[in-house]
């Protein structure tokens, strides 16, 4: 999977060069400088992709809005948006035949791999579908599925790769589950504190993504609790969907927390709350991962999937979409049940630390890329060494 020696797979693809080479592709702009520089300082976690493209020795590239052009606006009336094309573009001038492309992201992924069906470039893509039901998402995974020798379908959840194998992904190279991962060194517990010595408990938020924070305020607005929110996406549009309460109760903020501010506010909170709206992809993972990683106690809106294995396990605290009496019941039990939330805490953090921590997503990763590849034997792929979680390096 990597280009380096010391035992790391070289990508070839159809007896390519040993020079190709991966390129790892982000879905909105993003300062990667940024992430890698605070991320050091432990102020900021680590961007998933730089970890990927550290990996693979690739170049990293994410949407530049200002590089839009004319032809770039014409073309997102097919798919996705003016900035993806342009990134595109962009990507596929330094792309040769026997290279690579990863994307967490169909709406980077598939412009690309468009333009290399089109132009008969040999490139080998793994991209992402974070809702293969989307029509015009299945319908262009079909074209692409039939016109790319080498496409493998990414997925987040077990029911979504059983949903692609029945449609497109009968005729693509393969179709895999990558799952969701947080960076549980940036993400970590506290020391410990005492939280009884606060006057009252804390109710913590975050994101914007399928957010019922109207329920949510409406649970606790005569509560003796306060509530704070991390209002805050790098996906936020205004496409995203999510309710906000009107007025907003006096004992619930929302502001934009920088990322030690969020983690403090995970750590020192008596309890994490993830209010959904209905969804058919389990949204809310990012928040959920990163307070777990951080031994908050959860209370999370009932969803299928994942959520709905954390919450058959006793590892989070799940209620039914837009119960008020019953996410507010539900804080009441972990405010007061302070020994058994924690206890339960600790038992989520150890789950996500042996099932989505970085090394885990890397080790799979890994696997499915050198089987796109054809060097499912290689070795270890990764620089020639084993990858380890290191306290303190910041997020994937």
């Amino acid at each position: 999977m990597s280009r380096q020696g010391g035992g790391g797979a070289c990508l070839c693809v159809d007896g390519g060069p040993e020079h190709s080479m991966w390129h790892v592709l982000a879905t909105s702009p993003v300062d990667f400088e940024r992430f890698r520089r605070e991320s050091a300082a432990d102020r900021m976690p680590r961007h998933l992709l730089t970890v990927v493209a550290d990996e693979l020795d690739a170049e990293l590239a994410a949407p530049d809005p200002s590089s839009v052009g004319r032809l770039d606006r014409v073309l997102a009336v097919i798919y996705g948006q003016p900035h993806h094309w342009a990134l595109a573009r962009r990507t596929f001038r330094r792309l040769d035949d026997g290279d690579g492309v990863f994307t967490t992201g169909c709406d980077a992924g598939i412009p690309l791999a468009l333009l290399c069906a089109v132009r008969r470039r040999n490139v080998a893509f793994a991209i992402s579908f974070i809702d293969p039901t989307r029509p015009r998402a299945k319908a262009l995974g079909w074209i692409l599925a039939l016109l790319l020798e080498r496409l493998l379908i990414l997925v987040t959840l077990d029911e979504q790769e059983e949903t692609v194998r029945r449609s497109f992904g009968r005729v693509a190279s393969g179709v895999a589950t990558l799952g969701y991962t947080t960076d549980c060194e940036f993400f970590r517990p506290e020391p410990a504190h005492d939280a009884t010595a606060r006057s009252r408990a804390v109710v913590a938020g975050s994101g914007t993504e399928q957010r019922d924070y109207a329920t949510l305020a409406e649970a606790i607005a005569e509560m003796d609790v306060d509530g704070r929110v991390c209002f805050v996406s790098p996906n936020f549009s205004a496409k995203t969907r999510y309710t906000m309460p009107d007025p907003v109760p006096a004992n619930l903020e929302f502001r934009h927390y920088e990322f030690d501010e969020l983690r403090t506010l995970y750590q020192r909170a008596d309890v994490m709350v993830v209010p959904l709206i209905e969804n058919r992809y389990s949204a809310g993972l990012t928040a959920l991962f990163e307070a777990i990683a951080s031994e908050c106690p959860v209370i999370i809106t009932e969803s299928p999937n994942i959520i709905e294995r954390l919450v058959a396990d006793d590892l989070v605290v799940g209620v039914p979409a837009g119960s008020v009496d019953e996410l507010r019941q539900a804080i009441k039990n972990l405010v007061t049940d302070r020994d058994g939330s924690r206890a339960r805490a600790v038992r989520a953090r150890e789950h996500l630390l042996a099932h989505h921590s970085t090394s885990a997503f890397l080790d799979r990763l890994d696997h499915l890329l050198n089987g796109l590849v054809g060097n499912e034997s290689a070795g270890p792929g990764r620089n020639g060494s084993a990858h380890t979680d290191r306290p303190g390096s910041g997020r994937p």
